[in-house]
């Protein structure tokens, strides 16, 4: 069935590249939070104001695939007041969800142009929580590529906060000085090419924060409330501006309390030591399983037993056991639920 979906944004300049760089976000942000696939695009027509005249906006669709679907530009009349430099679309599609369930979106200076939409502008979100080594970071980069999501790797955060630490001489065995940068740490999440890369002073450490050394000192930062207070607060911001897929140990129960699917992820200690073990022995590294199943399962209680969000089910939460299930078997029951709750059904 035939559905229409409206946006609009704005522009920082009148050139080819500000054009087609809001064009292409106001597009991809459309396109997630109504888990939109591409092929069932019919047409598009995009409207600039006068005052964008360097490009057309078309040029940023095709970018992104839709060569298919049928393209217009049109330039809006003047209007006195009107808002400046801003391109609007509105997308035709077949669509399964009804038309009160479509989420239009409104960027930018353009969020002023329809703020009684800008609640339905914030995307779907899935948090997946469960014990360590159960697959959940798998089986959530999985769901993200089918669904068209982001996922956010929360536990790269609270791994740069460590690696912020180390950098900054701090002793993390000190609480106080923990908490005293914990507000102010310059951390950040952004993508590239749909990819989450992490940022700590400015300074990409996507790949530097993967050492056994800061995994070391997560563990013991990762529970402090301040730290958690700073990097929920981050999490939370990233949902509220696109359809999102987490995971970790309090996602469902903290992070996203409110999300529409939430998901526990389980496996039994002796499954995932045997995974982890496979997994050491696939880098050509030595793997002793019975420390790791130990390792295993002192994490498991200390996850569940500490102070600060411990691991444990959501209320609401679906449970999945994967013991003798494989990744893409668990992420296709998953974007399976996933696509009948967005669908409203």
């Amino acid at each position: 069935m035939q559905r229409s979906i409206r946006g609009a944004t704005t522009a920082d300049k009148n050139n080819k590249i500000e054009i087609e760089k809001a064009t292409k976000e106001l597009l991809e942000q459309i396109i997630r939070a109504n888990v939109l696939d591409i092929r069932k695009i019919t047409s598009v027509i995009f409207t600039c104001t006068r005052d964008l005249d360097s490009a057309y906006p078309a040029v940023a669709a095709r970018s992104l695939g839709l060569t298919h679907a049928a393209l217009m530009c049109v330039q809006e009349m003047y209007v006195e007041g009107s808002l400046p430099m801003c391109i609007r679309i509105m997308i035709n599609a077949d669509m399964d969800r009804s038309q009160t369930k479509i989420k239009h979106v409104y960027l930018k200076d353009a969020k002023n142009l329809r703020p009684d939409l800008l609640e339905e502008s914030i995307g779907f979100s899935i948090a997946i929580d469960g014990p360590s080594g159960a697959g959940k970071s798998t089986v959530a980069k999985l769901c993200a590529k089918e669904l068209g999501f982001s996922y956010i790797d929360t536990g790269a955060m609270y791994r740069a906060f460590a690696f912020y630490c180390m950098q900054s001489g701090v002793v993390v065995s000190d609480t106080a000085q923990i908490d005293e940068i914990a507000d102010t740490a310059p951390i950040k999440i952004d993508f590239v090419n749909g990819e989450q890369r992490v940022y700590a002073n400015g300074q990409d450490i996507s790949e530097k924060i993967r050492t056994q050394a800061v995994a070391d000192i997560t563990s013991k930062v990762s529970s402090l409330p301040s730290v958690r207070k700073k990097l929920v607060a981050m999490q939370r911001e990233l949902a509220k501006k696109q359809s999102v897929i987490m995971d970790g140990r309090d996602i469902g129960t903290v992070v996203l309390s409110e999300s529409p699917l939430k998901i526990y992820l389980d496996a039994s200690s002796e499954m995932r030591a045997k995974r982890r073990s496979a997994e050491l022995e696939s880098m050509g590294q030595a793997a002793d399983y019975a420390k790791i199943l130990e390792e295993i399962n002192l994490r498991d209680q200390r996850d569940m037993n500490r102070d600060e969000s411990p691991l444990k089910k959501a209320h609401d939460a679906l449970v999945l056991s994967c013991d003798n299930m494989s990744a893409a078997e668990v992420s296709a029951a998953i974007c399976a639920i996933a696509r009948i709750r967005m669908s409203g059904s």
